[in-house]
């Protein structure tokens, strides 16, 4: 079974017909599309030909050689997994070494035969380095550029992987070898990482599609930071004259669906997708619709068929999700059946904690993403938060 993810302005595009811009700095360069989930203060732009990864909650793509046929669908989705992600990681961490001390303090604990691979071979004269300069655009009035290092690295880890006979997938072992480009914006106390992984077998197949000599056109030398005056542009949200003093619309006229959050959260910018973020923490919810090829499609196939094979593929590790809600969501009036999973996923050296609703409506899927860091406690402050919308959803 196969799904075609389309953004939301696509389907409106497609149901109503409007002329509708679209909201990157300069639209995306040619070839490649944005891969950025909504509410970031970057965009990662990918080639064309990947499969953007965003209904995670982070930013990136994949590229596979699966076999879609009937028969193989399903299980040789893990063939050959290439990814590409991005994050901000907000860290104590004063400079590059401090921060990569504690990536590497991390990737050996959870990695097996973790080991880094060195830029430069040690000589008489020097020691090894272990990292190359580059360095990432800010675009907008503040428009500039931060430093950053790119470091490689291999380990091993289980992926699953279909038999000879495609009757079935198990876990398996291979290495991976990693690309990993650190970038330190010190006035914002944060660092983005941007990682592209590959069996260590097919590492060189993309990886002047991530980062070469020449940077332009590839995701690296794409890739933007928004300035402060890209980030205070303020999106046009519909006028509910129903809204109540502690909730507010996060979606826009143009939606399909209401989506309502906190008052005191803020809205994300700049996106196609409604989102919003919680006022303290790192929690974050955000809304995506996407289209199946099969209009018989159930929350529980679309689950188990899709979105799981998908993770387990594109994330470093990932806890088995537990279905935590099942019923309506909703207003009175439009409440409509959908499942709630919760789960755990690691990646780039961060751990993320997820309450994912999926809801089938009008043979389209809509799902409800609220995640955080799982090391600064805002999953559960604000998972109340998180409840209120999913009460307060509507369909138009």
């Amino acid at each position: 079974m196969k799904y075609v993810r389309i953004s939301a302005l696509v389907l409106l595009a497609l149901m109503l017909c409007p002329a509708l811009a679209a909201c990157t700095p300069n639209g995306a360069p040619k070839g490649m599309q944005d891969a950025t989930c909504p509410g970031q203060d970057f965009i990662l732009y990918v080639p064309m030909q990947w499969t953007v990864n965003s209904r995670s909650g982070i930013s990136g793509a994949f590229f596979t050689t699966a076999d879609h046929s009937d028969q193989a669908q399903g299980l040789a989705q893990h063939s050959n997994f290439w990814t590409i992600s991005a994050h901000k990681v907000t860290s104590d961490a004063e400079d590059f070494d401090a921060y990569w001390s504690q990536l590497t303090a991390y990737y050996d604990e959870h990695y097996k035969k973790f080991n880094v691979v060195n830029y430069e071979e040690a000589t008489e004269q020097k020691p090894a380095k272990v990292y190359r300069e580059t360095s990432l655009d800010i675009f907008g009035d503040d428009a500039g550029m931060y430093p950053a290092r790119v470091y490689e690295f291999t380990a091993e880890v289980k992926e699953f992987a279909p038999v000879e006979d495609l009757s079935a997938q198990e876990q398996m072992i291979f290495t991976r070898k990693y690309c990993q480009v650190i970038c330190h914006a010190k006035d914002r106390g944060c660092f983005y990482v941007l990682t592209y992984s590959a069996r260590e077998e097919d590492y060189d197949r993309f990886l002047n599609v991530f980062i070469g000599e020449f940077e332009e056109e590839t995701v690296v030398g794409e890739f933007v930071i928004l300035g402060e005056s890209e980030q205070t542009k303020e999106p046009k949200l519909f006028k509910d004259p129903d809204t109540t003093d502690q909730m507010k619309p996060a979606s826009t006229d143009e939606m399909p669906y209401r989506f309502y959050v906190p008052d005191a959260w803020y809205i994300g910018v700049n996106t196609d997708y409604p989102s919003a973020h919680a006022p303290t923490g790192s929690a974050n919810a955000t809304v995506m619709i996407y289209v199946p090829s099969d209009e018989q499609i159930s929350v529980d196939t679309y689950w188990e068929g899709y979105c799981l094979p998908e993770y387990e593929a594109v994330f470093d590790s990932m806890t088995t999700p537990e279905q935590v809600f099942e019923g309506t969501i909703g207003t009175d009036k439009d409440a409509k059946n959908a499942k709630t999973y919760r789960f755990g996923a690691s990646i780039g050296g961060n751990d993320y904690l997820y309450e994912q609703t999926v809801i089938v409506h009008s043979s389209l899927i809509y799902v409800v993403t609220y995640t955080a860091l799982a090391s600064d406690g805002s999953f559960e402050q604000h998972l109340d938060d998180y409840r209120a919308m999913l009460d307060s959803f509507t369909f138009r």
